[in-house]
């Protein structure tokens, strides 16, 4: 065996090994202080901010962290798989034309996500360009098919059980950014049940997303995204974004040909 592999080998696995240790020296501390000593009472969790009516209030500036997001492959039909390819292009092209890019992408552009609670609306504006997302819990129901109005956020109604929020989503265009965490896009016949619920005392909002689609999906297609709340960030301003901006098209456009040809050669 060739004395550099070897030797290459050896200092991988050290570390290996110093990893490991060093994992299970933070585990055991972090056992440890998270124990409170005896005699002396744990630290009470905060308690659930809440509305007027009782119900939990997810108001608030919202982020995604590197550990936010818990989302399995989804499984798609031989027609999805065999249209995703000319969904992306659609995709960036929907981005390079700065379209409003809807849902889901506005629960998850990275950037901050301002959401509003009150009585019968909720409101949630993401930094993309978007327009503002609004879901009824006034006890409505969703319009006649016939006569809703298909937007690229779609039409939400949401109601309480317990202390979660059920928000179900039917209506949506095919315009926008349509790709879906996992694989897959939505349609005008995509079908959205998300379910919020807040975690420890209020800090993190934990939005568990369940996609249908017999077009799209052989199986329900269900991730999960943990936003940790963030202080003020001042006036919530939406990212400028200009169609004419030749610079930004250019830069759009080449990177959407740089993958093209990536797929290819692999």
């Amino acid at each position: 065996m060739d004395k550099t592999y070897r030797c290459g080998l050896g200092v991988r696995r050290t570390l290996g090994f110093l990893l490991l240790a060093l994992a299970a020296g933070l585990l055991a501390g972090l056992s440890s202080s998270a124990q409170a000593p005896q005699g002396v009472p744990m630290a009470r969790q905060a308690p659930v901010p809440r509305d007027a009516a009782g119900h939990p209030d997810i108001s608030g500036y919202w982020e995604l962290r590197y550990d936010s997001r818990s989302v399995p492959p989804a499984n798609l039909t031989q027609d999805a798989i065999s249209r995703e390819p000319a969904q992306r292009q659609h995709d960036v092209l929907a981005m390079r034309f700065c379209a409003l890019v809807g849902m889901p992408e506005v629960m998850e552009d990275g950037a901050t996500l301002d959401i509003r609670q009150g009585p019968k609306v909720i409101g949630m504006l993401a930094k993309s360009p978007s327009s503002v997302r609004y879901i009824y819990t006034d006890g409505r129901s969703h319009p006649a098919k016939d006569e809703i109005d298909q937007v690229t956020n779609g039409n939400s109604i949401g109601h309480w059980e317990g202390d979660a929020l059920m928000v179900d989503t039917i209506g949506f265009s095919d315009r926008g950014i349509t790709l879906i965490p996992g694989g897959g896009f939505r349609t005008p016949d995509s079908h959205l049940v998300e379910r919020f619920h807040l975690l420890n005392g209020g800090a993190i909002l934990s939005v568990t997303s369940t996609w249908e689609d017999a077009k799209v999906f052989t199986t329900p297609h269900t991730y999960e995204f943990r936003y940790y709340k963030v202080p003020q960030i001042g006036l919530p301003l939406q990212y400028g974004c200009s169609a004419n901006d030749q610079d930004r098209a250019n830069f759009i456009m080449s990177a959407m040909k740089s993958s093209e040809s990536t797929q290819v050669s692999h």
